[in-house]
């Protein structure tokens, strides 16, 4: 019996060879990866589902974070890419830089979500009057300029420069206050448990000294209620630190801002509540359309331009609101 049904098996192989070879390289060539990345329409992501608060509830779909689908291309993509005005081409160079490694790209999207929920957390909690408490501040290395000139790597952790402790954000800015163009410094850092001494001459870029690196921080945070993040590894960057922001603060002073609305938005937070423009804005917007929201927050400037010129060209029924602030977010959903 399994004899036969071998001899049937290599009989169809036998007569159907040459099929199965083209299907085969067929195959293989559509799903090889081109040096270009597409943008898309994205959709929303539910912030009750990525935040735990100890005693407190985030109602569920009401506050979301928009996002951007971005891939890399195929051929089979690429070709359909010039039928779907609503997918975009960009480089590899704009997604991964030419100077780092894809993994040194994920490590620092990971660590710009990291800051950003952290960030989110304190605004949020000093703003509703609760128990916030940050220590032990550490300081990585997360990207290097192409025109630096240092032995620094990504992934870093910062402890000295100059023989000066890091211990705040602001150290490094005083410090480099006395910098002088062509100035050889020295930094040590940790890198894979050993202590190491790297050095980094001073440049000039955009009419400022600077080392050429970017610098992000993870600090450790006691929260009174506490605050837990169930974000999956495929998601990155701090995109969300706003809608996070946002989300928090509702729920610690009552959940009352909602409205019965379906609310999504985009952009940066700083620990002083001002929220900072982000990429791919109109991919968000269409995602939101896409997922039905009812109000659309953006940061101010080129972000909210780019929106409503889709919006208007789109005839979108959403309510787009631009935001400079966390308080300017509050303050028009209090006023609905």
């Amino acid at each position: 019996m399994f004899n036969k049904i071998y001899d049937e098996i290599l009989k169809i192989i036998k007569n159907n060879y040459l099929f199965i070879i083209f299907f085969f390289i067929g195959f293989a060539i559509a799903n090889i990866k081109l040096p270009i990345y597409i943008n898309a329409p994205g959709g929303i992501s539910d912030v009750s589902e990525k935040i735990e608060i100890k005693d407190y509830t985030i109602d569920k779909n009401t506050f979301h974070m928009a996002y951007v689908y971005e891939f890399q291309a195929t051929i089979p993509t690429l070709i359909y890419s010039y039928f779907n005005n609503n997918w975009d081409l960009i480089k590899k160079e704009e997604v991964i830089y030419e100077n780092e490694t894809k993994e040194e790209t994920e490590f620092r999207n990971k660590m710009l979500l990291n800051e950003a929920n952290q960030t989110a957390i304190i605004v949020s909690f000093n703003k509703a009057n609760k128990e916030v408490n940050v220590k032990n501040k550490r300081f990585f290395v997360t990207y290097i300029d192409k025109m630096a000139k240092t032995d620094l790597k990504i992934k870093d952790e910062i402890l000295k420069i100059n023989n000066q402790e890091i211990r705040e954000l602001e150290d490094i800015k005083e410090i480099s206050k006395n910098f002088v163009a062509g100035e050889e410094i020295t930094i040590q850092v940790k890198r894979d448990d050993e202590i190491l001494e790297r050095k980094a001459t001073i440049i000039e870029i955009e009419e400022q000294l600077v080392i050429g690196i970017l610098i992000s921080v993870d600090q450790e945070i006691e929260t009174n209620p506490e605050v837990n993040f169930n974000f999956k590894k495929s998601e990155s960057g701090p995109s969300g630190g706003f809608m996070i922001s946002l989300a928090l603060y509702d729920a610690l002073t009552g959940g009352n801002l909602g409205n019965g609305k379906k609310i999504a938005g985009t952009g940066t937070i700083d620990i002083y509540g001002n929220v900072g423009e982000i990429g791919g804005a109109k991919y968000k917007l269409k995602g939101a359309v896409k997922d039905k929201v009812d109000i659309f927050f953006v940061p101010a400037g080129e972000n909210y331009n780019e929106v409503m010129e889709v919006k208007k060209e789109k005839n979108y029924d959403i309510t787009v609101v631009p935001i400079k602030t966390l308080d300017d977010a509050i303050e028009y959903l209090k006023n609905l």
